[in-house]
């Protein structure tokens, strides 16, 4: 059994905390939350075996975390999943949401080039996701100019009953399309405009 405690917590969302692995510095847990039931899981866990059938050979960069495995821990039954680094520090990657917010280190124009391989990839690879927040994608600094590769790091997969975009390059394009316009990913001012409305509504 894995002990985790405050320690090695990275940062929580609405349906994980996720965790350091204290062993592997490579790797994280994700602790479900005591309202996330274990059918959510299973559905995530089951796209990632679909997934893992795929060859990466043609992946430019990692784009999304790997699942591993699950664990047991002090906090319950966990899932491991790749661990995203900057290059440069080997510290953990900030959120796409906190370079938007709250820091200026990365500019506009490579935060646009990222968003933009990372459409591509996801429509070359068909990976789909449910949830495209700007949290849950780290930006992974690679060098001293401040280059990034934009990586997914939560809400992969998707509930399409025929999952026909999984089969043909025109519907994973489409598919694709239409997450970054619900997500408002087309435009970093758009984007900026939908985190300034989500933090407006929290505080109300």
């Amino acid at each position: 059994m894995i002990y985790l405690d405050n320690e090695y917590l990275i940062g929580e969302g609405e349906i994980r905390f996720c965790y350091k692995h204290p062993l592997n510095d490579k790797l994280c847990i994700k602790i479900p939350r005591k309202e996330t039931t274990r059918d959510y899981t299973e559905k995530e866990l089951k796209y990632f075996n679909k997934l893992s059938k795929r060859s990466k050979v043609n992946f430019k960069f990692p784009f999304y975390t790997d699942f591993h495995h699950e664990i047991s821990t002090n906090l319950g039954l966990g899932q491991v999943f790749d661990l995203v680094c900057d290059k440069t520090t080997n510290k953990v990657s900030k959120t796409l949401e906190y370079y938007l917010t709250q820091s200026d280190q990365i500019s506009d124009d490579k935060l646009e080039l990222g968003l933009l391989k990372l459409k591509k990839m996801m429509i070359k690879h068909k990976i789909f996701t449910r949830d495209l927040r700007s949290r849950n994608i780290c930006c992974r600094i690679i060098n001293d100019k401040n280059d990034i590769e934009l990586v997914i790091v939560d809400g992969i997969g998707h509930r399409d009953f025929f999952p026909l975009a999984d089969w043909f390059d025109f519907f994973s394009r489409k598919k694709v399309e239409r997450t970054f316009d619900k997500w408002k990913f087309n435009c970093l001012n758009d984007q900026r405009e939908y985190l300034k409305k989500q933090y407006s509504l929290l505080n109300l």
